[in-house]
């Protein structure tokens, strides 16, 4: 019987103790000490406390009153700020605790999202390769002294807490490397605090970030989503979303950078670009930021062909460049969306991490700088075929995008073109840049060319880029004409 007592009263101190705890003054762990406000928006702080109680949160000048709701919820918004480098603190008081939150900074904040080659972190594990061209810049980054002016939050996928941290050696080692090199050229640029949030999962599909409410009301993916009885392309989605988006949200971001689709890639998926599109409208939704900033990475060459499994059909080496369609085609439905091309970046054609991520998130960069932060002079962009035109026995391919002048990466020979006749046939053809701007396309046994692409093969990795060094966007067919 006392065995049986004390474990009832055990029972209850514990349900006590829970519910003292829920009643305690609380905020979810993306507001917390170090973190970088951004600048120009209206900044939510929310939480939990008793239901009812008021709760003062001041930051600043700022000074905001709200109550807590019958279930204990509660929210503020600060009004927009300009970017401040100078420490801030933010307390948030209650009617019995208050909660203070120090070296707050305002500047800006990107969330890093996607599969392993977002995930690729700041200090390399040892079952990736080193870069074989060159130092590997991120750790060089690791022994480097702290940088007030960079700030990292890493959403992780167990319990442990976490918390914003200066940028140093020991809180970059889980950061993507992606999101921070973007970061250490926005702030570089900038001149203001930059956030980064890092919350990306190895192996993960597009359907798993993106929450299962949003398929159920896309007219696309609604009647699919039943068909398949919850599942999308055999995948419960918004698993991650979930666990490591929905605890952000409302905290105030700039915009989103991702790097994913390796995995959609593997399953032949014709609906990236639907799905992409889906996700960036929930996000912007969920978030409260309309026609917020997405850039993307168009997938690096590697062999598919090779990747085998039991579980998802074969695919031939022209599914890269057919799921790079995806990527393009999302840029053209969804507004202010863009991506980056790293076809250069590749050592082995079997490794599916290219080892240079201070490249790609500086390339990520010159998009954000050029398209939100004004600074026009910026190149963002590698070559982009404008039109083609049938020239005699040649096809001459405009290009825009070329800054000071089309040339080639290692002063060889124009690769990876190919024209077909009348019978649809490709083959891989010769080409020369003519010009700033043009490359004339031809093969001495097509007499009359119809058709011309670019990059179309997993291994492709061309050598035409712009004068500033960026490579050339792989096509599939452009708009022909004759002269």
């Amino acid at each position: 019987m006392k065995l049986i007592l004390r474990t009832l009263l055990c029972i209850l101190g514990v349900l006590l103790s829970n519910m003292i705890a829920h009643a305690q003054l609380s905020t979810p762990q993306v507001l917390s000490s170090n973190m970088v406000l951004q600048q120009g928006q209206k900044i939510p702080v929310w939480g939990t406390a008793e239901p009812n109680e008021s709760i003062l949160i001041s930051f600043g000048k700022q000074r905001v009153k709200v109550r807590a709701n019958a279930s204990g919820r509660w929210m503020a918004e600060l009004k927009p700020m300009a970017a401040n480098k100078n420490p801030q603190q933010m307390s948030i008081k209650g009617k019995k605790t208050s909660i203070v939150y120090d070296n707050i900074v305002v500047g800006e904040v990107w969330l890093c999202s996607g599969q392993s080659n977002m995930v690729y972190k700041m200090k390399l594990p040892g079952n990736y390769a080193l870069p074989a061209k060159g130092e590997n810049l991120a750790a060089l980054e690791l022994r480097k002294p702290a940088n007030e002016m960079i700030r990292v939050f890493v959403v992780r996928r167990d319990d442990k807490p976490v918390s914003w941290k200066v940028a140093d050696g020991e809180s970059l080692a889980e950061v993507s490397a992606v999101g921070y090199f973007f970061g250490k050229a926005l702030q570089e640029q900038l001149d203001v605090p930059v956030g980064i949030i890092t919350a990306a999962v190895n192996g993960s599909r597009i359907e798993t970030w993106t929450s299962k409410e949003a398929y159920e009301h896309s007219p696309v993916f609604g009647p699919q989503l039943k068909e398949g009885e919850g599942k999308m392309d055999g995948m419960i989605p918004g698993g991650r979303y979930e666990t490591m988006v929905l605890p952000l949200i409302p905290f105030a971001i700039k915009g989103c950078l991702w790097y994913q689709g390796e995995s959609n890639c593997m399953i032949r998926d014709r609906q990236y670009a639907e799905k992409y599109q889906v996700l960036v409208d929930s996000w912007r939704e969920a978030f409260n930021v309309p026609g917020a900033p997405f850039y993307s990475v168009l997938l690096a060459p590697h062999l598919y062909s090779n990747r085998m499994s039991k579980d998802r059909p074969p695919v031939t080496a022209e599914e890269l460049p057919i799921f790079h369609q995806q990527q393009i085609k999302a840029r053209s439905m969804i507004p202010n969306t863009d991506f980056v091309v790293v076809s250069d970046l590749v050592d082995k054609l079997r490794d599916i991490h290219p080892s240079y991520k201070w490249k790609v998130g500086e390339r990520l960069a010159r998009v954000a700088l050029a398209k939100d932060y004004g600074l026009a002079e910026v190149v963002w962009s590698g070559p982009c075929a404008d039109k083609a035109e049938v020239v005699a026995d040649s096809i001459v391919v405009s290009f825009g995008h070329v800054a000071d002048g089309l040339k080639t990466n290692n002063k060889g020979r124009l690769d990876w073109f190919e024209i077909a006749g009348k019978d649809g046939v490709f083959r891989p053809a010769l080409a020369d840049i003519r010009g700033r701007n043009k490359v004339v396309v031809y093969h001495p046994e097509i007499v009359q060319p119809v058709q011309v692409r670019f990059g179309w093969h997993e291994t492709a990795m061309p050598n035409l880029v712009n004068s500033e060094g960026l490579p050339a966007i792989p096509f599939s067919r452009v708009s022909l004409s004759e002269r």
